[in-house]
């Protein structure tokens, strides 16, 4: 194999900050992708300290952690001023294992193929994950318990790697991550996509106020009931993360508390000789070591993985903990471990001085060996960026094809002849709008942003949102329908009341987001607008009840999220009508599951409904011709009783109908493509009312 001289060795990388730099074959460099591992705990005896002592001591430091910390950052601030989409493009093209989703999507055809898919199946594939003596002794039975898991793609991995290396065993498997239904998130604290979920809902624990929140105990205890019996639990994962792109040099302390909780609750669920895979980041901080100590102190083998199939220039690894040494050994000092499930520890769990200075050594080393190879790749990429030398071109598209061959072969990874959990065909045929969350610009120039002042903010957003290219109709567009189906009955689902609606189900994440933001602001500005306009509303009700047998409900899109108040206005008005009339519903939300599958609902006891896309009050919904349905009058009841039952526990219906339900109906789409209609309306009435505010101001 030829020698390649890469470009690791240009000037702008100090032999001090990689001097272990050597050159190296392209053989060489595909096999250290595949050998970024790292052994802390190969069966050293480690030992936990009295249960008194932990979280006694204040927060402490390791100074060459601290070092590592900053060097890292320091590189990582080199890339601040890049555009962020130039940059992603750029390592994208540049990912040594870019091409192993489409080697797998055509000679292996995974069921929900994802980066995710990739990784694990590399962990589980490279560790003693599924400890077969014991599930054989368990009659070849063993249930598998999966953290922060949305899209699904663990789930998936597991399945291919057992039908295709174990099909003997008897697998089931219980899942929890935060609910992409529940829409008081925001999209930036979870993962949007369902399309797996909504398919295998039955293997899903939100926890009883319906959120899938971990750091809530009470949704720990509703997953250890769903994981019954515990005594067949024997593999725990935990892929969760929160977004860190506000303030991406303090990652590690950012998503300590949810490491925490997710090591907590796998000492809870496993049974001895079990396994645990966590994700993690950087180990510079005293919490991620007083964790990994704890870890190694419950496990005979702790190994820490950077998977071939992660995006090379980032912090993500994954602690790979095997032969669980059972739950004896921790249950004394699970009592102290849960006083700060809920809150999160603020002193550090174990003193200094209680933790061995050989395990500390093996730290920093550890530190030391993935900050080098993550620094490695991202000035390499810096360094070739807007780089078109055609010899250097060509030696990554032969490492990619190396990477991807080698991927296949060492896994011995083969096609699936039956066993999907959904299926493709299924998963891709199913209604679902693209949730999208790139960012725009540089680092600097988002961070900047962020301190115009109010106004030159939403005139940036303003603009943001005529950029997008998103679906939606054109104005004074008109979509008439006959709804009459129902499902077999309600499926009434609770959840912890919000009062705001942070993300949806029917429209596209990126114009939502801009949205979020712009009402951010108005609220930081003490601004309140009103939309539609009430002159505009007025004006209408007037005409629409002159007209005989009309009737008009009139919303405001920018009011307080209220499902009770929504049911008991719809229900009285419902109530009110004669046979033959027509209510009109005047900027009525459609953001949530409850208030689609309301309008669903109501529907059902009329002839017909119509959008019309108005260009003063963003959507006039007609209902036309009150059949008085006794079935649908009677679930309408149903619904107001159980709203009113809750009224005032901090709990509110979050569903009448399964998400999957108003998926697959006819107005999905059509409610979808005025959701983004509407809100462009409004964030450009919001700009328009402001500007002449402005103006005004200044006259």
């Amino acid at each position: 194999m030829e020698t390649v001289k890469p470009v690791e060795a240009k000037e702008q990388i100090s032999s001090t900050s990689f001097p272990h730099f050597k050159l190296l074959t392209t053989t060489e460099r595909v096999n250290n992708l595949f050998n970024k591992r790292f052994s802390i705990k190969d069966n050293e005896c480690y030992y936990l300290p009295n249960p008194q002592t932990m979280f006694t001591c204040p927060v402490w430091n390791i100074e060459e952690l601290q070092t590592l910390k900053h060097e890292l950052n320091d590189i990582k601030s080199s890339l601040n001023n890049y555009n962020i989409e130039q940059w992603h493009l750029h390592t994208t093209n540049r990912n040594s294992a870019r091409n192993v989703m489409s080697y797998l999507r055509k000679q292996v055809e995974p069921e929900f193929l994802t980066q995710a898919w990739c990784k694990f199946y590399e962990i589980v594939s490279s560790f003693p994950l599924i400890p077969i003596a014991h599930i054989d002794n368990n009659n070849g039975y063993f249930k598998s318990v999966h953290l922060c898991e949305a899209p699904g793609a663990f789930v998936t991995s597991l399945n291919h790697w057992l039908k295709t290396n174990m099909p003997k065993i008897q697998w089931d498997w219980t899942a929890t991550t935060l609910n992409p239904h529940y829409e008081g998130y925001s999209t930036s604290e979870m993962i949007t996509d369902d399309r797996f979920i909504r398919h295998t809902l039955d293997h899903w624990c939100f926890g009883k106020d319906n959120t899938g929140n971990l750091k809530n105990l009470e949704t720990l205890n509703e997953l250890i009931k769903a994981s019954e019996p515990r005594n067949n639990v024997f593999l725990v994962t935990a892929d969760g993360s929160i977004d860190c792109t506000g303030d991406p040099g303090e990652q590690e302390n950012i998503v300590a508390h949810l490491h925490f909780c997710e090591a907590i609750a796998a000492l809870h669920f496993l049974q001895t000789g079990g396994s645990f895979v966590l994700k993690i980041f950087t180990t510079f901080e005293c919490h991620s070591i007083c964790l990994l100590y704890l870890l190694c102190c419950c496990f005979n083998e702790v190994n820490v993985i950077k998977p071939a199939t992660s995006k090379e220039g980032n912090s993500e690894t994954y602690v790979v903990c095997t032969n669980f040494k059972g739950r004896s050994v921790v249950l004394p000092h699970l009592k102290e471990l849960m006083k700060y499930y809920e809150c999160g520890p603020e002193k550090a769990m174990f003193n200094k001085d209680d933790i061995p200075s050989a395990f500390i050594s093996k730290i920093v080393e550890c530190s030391q060996f993935f900050k080098y190879h993550q620094s490695l790749v991202i000035m390499n990429n810096v360094i070739t960026f807007k780089s078109n030398i055609v010899p250097m071109i060509n030696d990554i598209k032969q490492i990619q094809h190396m990477v991807a061959e080698k991927y296949i072969a060492d896994y011995n990874i083969r096609k699936m002849m039956s066993g999907d959990i959904v299926g493709n065909t299924t998963l891709t045929s199913s209604n679902s709008v693209r949730f999208r969350k790139m960012m725009r610009g540089s680092y600097n120039e988002r961070c900047e942003r962020h301190h115009l002042a109010p106004w030159d903010q939403l005139k940036a957003l303003y603009d943001d949102s005529n950029r997008l290219e998103i679906t939606e109709y054109p104005s004074d567009t008109t979509l008439k329908f006959t709804v009459n189906d129902l499902p077999g009955g309600l499926q009434i689902s609770l959840a912890k009341v919000f009062h705001r609606v942070y993300s949806s189900r029917f429209c596209s994440d990126d114009i939502f987001i801009i949205k979020t933001k712009i009402d951010d602001i108005l609220t930081n500005m003490e601004y309140v607008i009103q939309y539609p306009p009430i002159k505009t509303v007025n004006k209408l009700k007037k005409k629409i009840l002159c007209r005989s047998g009309h009737k008009i409900l009139a919303f405001q899109f920018t009011d307080v999220y209220d499902t009770h108040k929504t049911i008991n206005t719809i229900y009285d008005t419902i109530q009110s009508l004669d046979i033959g009339d027509t209510l009109v519903l005047v900027g009525y939300p459609l953001l949530t599951c409850f208030n689609v599958g309301l309008l669903y609902l109501i529907s059902c006891t009329f002839d017909s409904i119509t959008f019309q896309i108005c260009t003063n009050i963003g959507s006039e919904i007609t209902l036309e011709h009150y059949n008085d349905t006794k079935e649908i009058l009677k679930h309408l009841s149903d619904v107001k009783a159980i709203s009113s039952g809750v009224q005032g526990t901090g709990i509110a219906i979050l569903q009448i109908f399964s998400a999957m339900f108003l998926y697959e109906s006819d107005l999905f789409f059509p409610i979808v493509s005025s959701n983004h209609w509407i809100i462009k309306s409004y964030i450009h009435y919001v700009f328009t009312t402001l500007e002449k505010h402005i103006k005004e101001e200044r006259n």
